[in-house]
């Protein structure tokens, strides 16, 4: 919900744009830092256009910010993806991040919310942590590749209830 004090108005929009998605996803500045030693480069990219993900694009008012991706590890469990362009004030992007998890309760038949981040990724961890409200329940350990390192993620998580 948005308070007095916001100066954003975040909005969403599901998508199934993919030629959109696939710009955001491969812009230059987030996907270096989205996959791991296997990702392909990204002019070889394929967005996957499976009907049960959930694609979101973000908006703050009429300008776009990036994009979320839920993918399903089961009816009611989705896996989060962030993709949110560089350079936006982090109070905006921590306004995104804490309405797209009551936009998931009230759009879909998500009852858990997931993710695992990199250990070498710790902005990412810090904006599920924080901004999504997620919960730090375990640690899933070298399985990760990035730049020929093999990397801890952190399993977070956060359920309706």
């Amino acid at each position: 919900m948005l308070s007095n004090d916001r100066l954003s108005a975040i909005s969403f929009q599901r998508t199934t744009d993919y030629s959109l998605i696939r710009l955001i996803l491969t812009d230059p500045d987030l996907y270096s830092r989205m996959g791991d030693d296997f990702t392909p480069p990204a002019h070889q990219f394929v967005v996957n256009p499976h009907p049960a993900i959930c694609w979101v694009l973000v908006y703050d008012r009429l300008r776009l910010l990036g994009m979320f991706g839920f993918f399903p590890e089961n009816e009611i469990c989705r896996a989060a993806h962030v993709a949110l362009f560089r350079g936006i004030h982090p109070r905006v992007t921590h306004q995104a991040g804490e309405e797209i998890v009551e936009w998931l309760w009230r759009n879909t038949s998500c009852e858990r919310l997931i993710a695992s981040v990199p250990l070498s990724n710790p902005a990412a961890v810090r904006f599920g942590l924080r901004a999504m409200g997620l919960v730090r329940y375990g640690v899933n350990p070298h399985s990760f590749l990035k730049n020929g390192i093999l990397q801890s993620q952190i399993l977070m998580g956060r359920s309706r209830l």
